[in-house]
């Protein structure tokens, strides 16, 4: 989703989720994403208000029953549970829980009962610059970027951006732009300059670093993640640099109890159940 910087390197607009038609008969992509689902998706929200557009996360294992999800931004179901979603002509989930409050922007999708469904440790990455991958494995996470450091985004919409520059890791707030003008705060913020980093559709996106290496002799694209993307805009009304807010993994893990699924764990054939966090406070 794209926002609209309310005060330089603070805060963000949420305005409005991006109109969006399921595709029929087209061959599995970002806009039409089968079982297992990949996230950087499309993802489209059915509302009650209409359907609308977000981006899938990554893969996770509750900590309740071990079962893999879907994260993604909360605001995508307007905070509510049980709304269906859909990726193009496949039937992607449900969220089984959302929230857009003070401390999160965040969502978890999940199979139902006369539905199941099943997620992988694979984001879609293609759409970038010649010689993007189209996917990366999810090789590993940390619980946020250090600053100064740079990160990639790969959301539906604006597909993949890399190179933005993590500002800092707990001043980014978003917020709503209509009544009741929730916010969430504590986001961390990065920012790019002469390139849109996000738009209208991308809400949920996957935060991470690439990592291409060498697995058993064979080279594999992958990604380490950093962070579920929420918000962004212009750092300043004029200024051509561009803001992003998102959650890092260590919010999106305590908040939603949840642990992210990577690739080598998903290969092994032996997930057992996570361990809660201890440090969520």
């Amino acid at each position: 989703m794209r926002r609209q910087a309310i005060t330089a390197c603070v805060a963000a607009l949420v305005t409005a989720l991006a109109w969006s038609t399921p595709t029929s008969g087209a061959p599995a992509s970002r806009a039409n994403d089968p079982q297992p689902h990949r996230g950087g998706a499309d993802l489209v929200v059915h509302r009650s208000q209409g359907d609308f557009g977000c981006t899938s996360g990554f893969t996770v294992r509750r900590w309740d029953d071990g079962k893999r999800a879907m994260a993604t931004a909360g605001h995508c179901s307007n905070a509510l549970t049980g709304v269906k979603v859909t990726s193009g002509q496949y039937t992607y989930g449900s969220f089984s829980r959302a929230a857009f409050e003070e401390k999160a922007d965040l969502g978890l999708i999940t199979g139902t009962p006369d539905s199941p469904q099943t997620y992988a440790p694979t984001l879609w990455t293609d759409g970038g610059p010649a010689g993007s991958p189209v996917a990366r494995r999810v090789l590993g996470k940390v619980d946020a970027p250090a600053e100064g450091s740079t990160v990639c985004i790969s959301g539906n919409v604006t597909k993949l951006v890399c190179d933005i520059t993590v500002r800092h890791l707990s001043d980014g707030v978003e917020c709503e732009k209509d009544p009741p003008r929730r916010c969430t705060r504590g986001l961390a913020r990065g920012v790019k300059g002469g390139q849109t980093i996000s738009d209208f559709g991308d809400s949920g996106a996957p935060v991470f670093v690439p990592i291409d290496t060498v697995i058993d002799g064979r080279p594999v694209h992958g990604a380490l993640l950093v962070g579920l993307f929420v918000a962004g805009g212009k750092q300043t009304p004029s200024g051509p640099d561009d803001m992003v807010v998102f959650h890092t993994v260590k919010q999106v893990e305590c908040f939603l109890r949840v642990q992210v699924l990577t690739s080598q764990e998903a290969d092994s054939g032996s997930t057992p159940r996570p361990t809660p966090r201890p440090d969520c406070g």
